[in-house]
């Protein structure tokens, strides 16, 4: 193999990763503090459940944000470039969290001080919006074809790693700081993401621009408008990488986000605990994340999705169930489970999945909007969903329920991209060009998947 091919490669995989966990890092910090803290610091409301609401609803803003974020820098990914606009988002998201660790407390400003969380919140929404999709993006088209699927996987592998180091510093913390974490140590974690910011800089500065983005620049295939493109023509490709995304939106957001004021709150753990418990599951799915993306190399990216779905579907009434018993170590096991056998499985499928569904010319506009819009409808409403539901019911079950539809939504829509994409022809980088006519059609040296001789129709 080309040994500068690999070094490339292998270089995009790590800045894609590196920004990949400051995001998540900052978003990681962002769901802890308002699951635990941000309820009590920026609202106060005489019912505890109407805190944490308020608290969660902004957590859903940044949701509601990054699809914008995603329009505008994915559209300047396929203009100007991946690397520029993955520079951008990640200042944009680093600043924007250090800024939170700054914010005066209601008891100080007021209500001001829940109006400067949102503005701030939406900030970094917009900054995400594009982060992850330019990172599976950059490191997808700079891998070779056949390890395409195990570089990509580096950056969800770096979204939990973010993750779960937002959430030991929280729990870190939380252990030094004692009685005063609630009004002044919270703060220090969020203030860190400085730190990050200039260590993920140093090493995406590093990174080449990707060839096959070289290849459209300037040419008759770049388009004027990436996204209108892809909303005009490409509308049943789109719907697919929309509904693919519902299990790592809908169905994840449950045990990552909800499962900690669940376990805090009504198993009655101990927040240090709970905090410790998302952690470790974080870190073992990221784990596995890497040899789950060189398994889709081997056996084909969307048959593993489907895998994945089918038994998140399938474990997540168990799941509960064993939380219920209360026992750290069976909780522990039962959302590890749940994160290796479901969630890291799609994860690790869908990045090199999304990257190959799209054509080169509106690949970073697709990926974003599609991410995007479904994590707003579902990543940041998820915790809120589950936490009305809860609050209603005094059960888990139709929260299981809606975990359960997510995967099988996801399920459907990645059994219909065998019209846009196979798994056969996953390792053919030659399967977008332009006709005459300028219309993207999709070329394979294999008899092409129906429905797949022209993807411009809709």
């Amino acid at each position: 193999m080309d040994t500068e091919s690999e070094k490339s490669a292998r270089r995009a995989a790590t800045a894609s990763a590196i920004g990949s966990l400051v995001e998540w890092y900052d978003f990681a910090l962002y769901g802890a503090a308002a699951a635990l803290v941000f309820n009590q610091f920026f609202f106060h409301a005489d019912n505890p459940a109407v805190g944490l609401m308020a608290s969660f609803a902004t957590f859903a803003v940044g949701y509601f944000a990054r699809p914008f974020g995603g329009m505008v820098f994915g559209h300047l990914g396929d203009k100007i470039g991946r690397k520029p606009v993955m520079m951008i988002t990640l200042t944009l998201m680093g600043i924007s969290t250090a800024l939170i660790g700054l914010l005066p407390s209601y008891d100080v400003v007021g209500v001001l001080a829940p109006a400067l969380l949102v503005f701030l919140r939406v900030l970094q929404g917009l900054g995400a919006g594009a982060e992850y999709a330019g990172a599976v993006v950059l490191s997808s088209e700079s891998a070779p074809a056949g390890r395409r699927g195990f570089y990509a996987s580096w950056s969800g592998a770096g979204v939990w790693i973010g993750s779960a180091i937002g959430l030991l510093v929280f729990q870190l913390t939380l252990s030094l700081t004692g009685d005063g974490f609630s009004t002044w140590g919270w703060r220090i974690p969020f203030l860190l993401s400085l730190v990050l910011l200039l260590v993920s800089l140093f090493i995406r500065h590093r990174v080449d621009e990707t060839k096959q983005f070289e290849k459209v620049k300037g040419t008759e295939t770049a388009q004027r408008v990436p996204l209108m493109v892809l909303l005009r023509t490409e509308k049943r490709r789109l719907a697919v990488a929309l509904g693919s995304n519902f299990m790592l939106s809908g169905f994840s957001y449950i045990p990552q986000v909800w499962a900690l004021s669940y376990l805090t709150n009504n198993i009655g753990l101990a927040a240090v605990l709970g905090l410790a418990t998302n952690a470790i599951v974080l870190v073992s799915g990221a784990v596995f994340m890497p040899f789950f993306g060189r398994l889709g190399d081997r056996i084909g990216r969307r048959r593993l999705f489907m895998i994945g779905t089918i038994f998140g579907a399938l474990w997540a009434f168990p799941m509960f169930m064993l939380i219920d018993t209360k026992q750290p170590v069976i909780v522990i096991l039962a959302l590890a489970v749940c994160f290796v056998g479901g969630v890291a499985t799609c994860y690790a499928a869908q990045a090199a999945f999304l990257a190959e569904l799209f054509p080169p010319a509106i690949r970073y506009s697709g990926v974003a909007f599609a991410r995007e819009v479904s994590g707003a409808l579902l990543g940041g409403t998820a915790p809120l969903i589950a936490t009305a539901i809860f609050a209603t019911t005094g059960h888990w079950a139709l929260i299981a329920v809606f975990m359960v539809a997510n995967a099988v939504i996801a399920f459907i829509a990645v059994y219909f991209s065998k019209y846009f994409r196979s798994d056969e022809d996953q390792l053919d980088d030659a399967r977008f060009e332009e006709d005459t006519t300028g219309a993207i059609r999709t070329v394979s040296s294999r008899t092409p998947a129906r429905g797949s001789e022209r993807v411009g129709l809709s």
